[in-house]
This record gives C-alpha cells, sequence and structure tokens, in this order.
C-alpha cells in the first residue's frame, strides 16, 4: 500500500529509524515487526500498518507506533515474538478491535481482566499459564505503558510523552507536525531546537529565536540527547 502524506495529515508519520528511536528497539527488529521476514527465519508483520510507503519509505501511523510500543516493552522483558503475536492477535479477536493496544480498552484494570479473560479462553495454558509469572508481567508493563499516555474521550490514546523521566513536557500528538516530538505549550519539535542550538551554540539565543525559556530549550536539548543515547 502506498499513500500520500497529504491524506495522513493528524494521524501522525513514523519511519522505521524513527520508531526504533522512540521505543529504544533496534532497526531490524522494528522492520521485522512492521514488515515480517522472510527465509529460515520467516516471521509474519506483528502489526497491521495503517500506512505502508510513502514513496519508497516504509512509514507507520500514530496508532501503529503504540502498537509497536508494547511490541518493544514486552520484548525488552524478555518475550518471545511469537508469544507476542499471539498475544495481540487475540487481545483483537477478544475486544474486536483491529488495534487494541492503541486504546484505554485493553488497560483497564491494568490488564487484568483481559489476561483473565485469555486465560479462561485458553484452558490455562499456552503463554498464559500462571506457573510462568506472565500475569503478573503483563499487569506490570501494562500499568507502565499507561502511565505515559493520554487518552481521548473515545478511549483512543491520543498523545505520549516518550521520555516522561527525562523531559516531562515533551509530547508526541499525531495532530502536530506530523507527530514529532514537540514541546507541549510551544508545539515547537524538539529537533528544530536541537538544530538552532548546533548554529546559535546558546540556548540563550535559541530561547530567544523561539519566544521560550531557557528551561525549555534545555529540556528539548535533554530529550533530544537522551534519544540518540538510547539508540
Amino acid at each position: 500500500m502506498t499513500v500520500e502524506a497529504g491524506q495522513l495529515l493528524g494521524s501522525g508519520i513514523y519511519t522505521i529509524p524513527q520508531v526504533a528511536l522512540l521505543v529504544s528497539a533496534r532497526i531490524g527488529d522494528v522492520r521485522v515487526w512492521v514488515e515480517g521476514r522472510q527465509g529460515k527465519r520467516a516471521q509474519q508483520p506483528v502489526i497491521r500498518n495503517q500506512i505502508g510507503r510513502i514513496g519508497r519509505t516504509v512509514a507507520v501511523s500514530f496508532t501503529n507506533l503504540m502498537e509497536l510500543r508494547f511490541v518493544a516493552r514486552f520484548s525488552g522483558a524478555g518475550v518471545r515474538l511469537n508469544a507476542i503475536r499471539d498475544i495481540m492477535d487475540e487481545v483483537k479477536e477478544l475486544l474486536n478491535h483491529p488495534h487494541p493496544f492503541a486504546t484505554r480498552i485493553v488497560f483497564k484494570t491494568d490488564g487484568k481482566k483481559v489476561v483473565a479473560e485469555l486465560l479462561g479462553k485458553n484452558g490455562f495454558h499456552t503463554i498464559y499459564d500462571p506457573r510462568t509469572r506472565n500475569y503478573e508481567m503483563w499487569a506490570i508493563v501494562l500499568q507502565s505503558l499507561k502511565e505515559d499516555v493520554i487518552f481521548d474521550p473515545s478511549g483512543e490514546i491520543a498523545a505520549w510523552f516518550p521520555r516522561k523521566a527525562v523531559a516531562p513536557n515533551v509530547i508526541l500528538h499525531p495532530a502536530y507536525s506530523f507527530g514529532r516530538p514537540i514541546l507541549r505549550r510551544s508545539r515547537i519539535p524538539t529537533e528544530a531546537i536541537a538544530e538552532a542550538f548546533k548554529a546559535e551554540r546558546s540556548q540563550q539565543a535559541v530561547a530567544e529565536l523561539y519566544d521560550i525559556s531557557v528551561g525549555q530549550v534545555r529540556e528539548a536539548l535533554n530529550f533530544e540527547k537522551h534519544l540518540r543515547m538510547a539508540a
């Protein structure tokens, strides 16, 4: 599927390298999650990509980014990709929603209700076996994923604080700057602030350029530095 950028205003647009930075994962892993892999180690894509390609570049939406954030967090916790795919597929079927991990639905009661229903459906075996402590891990990881997002009135994830501990005022909102990280109040992209600092070499000069405080400049720079350090 190929789409034009003008059709995606308000949905957010992210390339695979951008996703990898934001969710703290390897580019190769993200590519497999988005596009799958052929050959002896064949894998099906984990998400249903809402965008596909813009020209020759593979891109995903903000909704997909929220799903990939889920995949990255559970993969980082040691859950195998096939198990993550099974979780996502079964939750989609259970909740009758194509992208439940980008909504409030799956986060209700920290996900315990969803897990309990899946445990019952599967006869207390497969990947949800309580003896493996996956039940507790599910709840812990989902709670951490819920703490840095904002839901809209319909229950969809509307915005994400990608590094809340480091930069509490940096947010991703699909309606602004194609979903790039921005300062929450001014809506200035942190990347633009970082580029301006490279040219000016002065936080005060950048603050005056964008009519923001030096503290906001510093927070944007800290965010960009932290993002690259995790790559």
